[in-house]
């Protein structure tokens, strides 16, 4: 199995907040979001490799991150090539280009890299050996809910249903962007593309996913903040330390 950390955001959703750090790098309990991804995808012992997908224009700051960093897993960086946030290929995109370049022929876990997480990937890892699966995670209201992917299980935890950015949500369950697939599932991603899907959002290739293959849940418990802007990093440094 390997993991894949998307990394190649620009923040503008931060502004001038961060300083100039993407959001992967931001401090968040004296590690980074990135960290709490890599760490998460370390501990697993069916795990052999991580890789990380940058910007360009932002990769000398991951390569200083890399450089500080020690993984049991084999730890690499790659760009995508953009300097400017219009030149941008979207989430999608970046992992359409690394399975072109890579062609895994194993699982594997993909993880969006600004968010910041405390509960164990095992459950997920063990579903994505035979087919696509999802951490599901409550966020308690509908209001919150609603700024990410919304989803309904049915009793056996199959996801019965998966809206992007619903505007109704029927539940409080979210899909944070930490998604797994088998080897066989990961070709769907360029017909996906293929047939007119957004790049920019991990959210709708599982909602295309959803109505074309099973997808199971793994239910998470535990903290986890997405840091999409100032205010979420902040809520992030009140609960996990600054």
């Amino acid at each position: 199995m390997r993991g894949l950390v998307l990394a190649a955001g620009w923040g503008t959703r931060l502004g001038a907040a961060g300083g100039g750090l993407p959001k992967p790098l931001l401090p968040v309990a004296g590690r980074t979001p990135l960290d709490f991804a890599v760490d998460a995808l370390d501990a697993l012992p069916g795990l052999r490799a991580i890789d990380v997908v940058s910007n360009a224009a932002h990769l000398a700051q991951y390569q200083r991150w890399a450089a500080q960093r020690r993984t049991r897993a084999a730890l690499a960086l790659a760009d995508n090539g953009a300097r400017t946030p219009e030149a941008r290929l979207g989430a999608v995109g970046d992992l359409a280009g690394y399975l072109a370049r890579e062609r895994p022929a194993e699982p594997l876990l993909v993880l969006g890299g600004d968010m910041v997480f405390d509960f164990s990937l095992a459950p997920l890892a063990a579903l994505a050996e035979r087919e696509v699966a999802l951490v599901a995670y409550d966020v308690g209201t509908p209001e919150r809910v609603r700024r990410y992917a919304t989803l309904e299980l049915d009793a056996g935890g199959r996801v019965t249903r998966f809206v992007e950015k619903d505007p109704a949500p029927r539940t409080t369950l979210a899909a944070p962007a930490i998604y797994g697939a088998p080897a066989d599932a990961l070709g769907d991603v360029p017909r996906y593309l293929g047939e007119g899907g957004h790049p920019d959002n991990l959210g709708y290739l599982m909602q295309w996913w959803v109505a074309r293959r099973p997808v199971r849940a793994a239910r998470a418990h535990g903290r986890w903040i997405d840091v999409g802007d100032a205010e979420e990093w902040a809520r992030a440094r009140r609960e996990f330390g600054a």
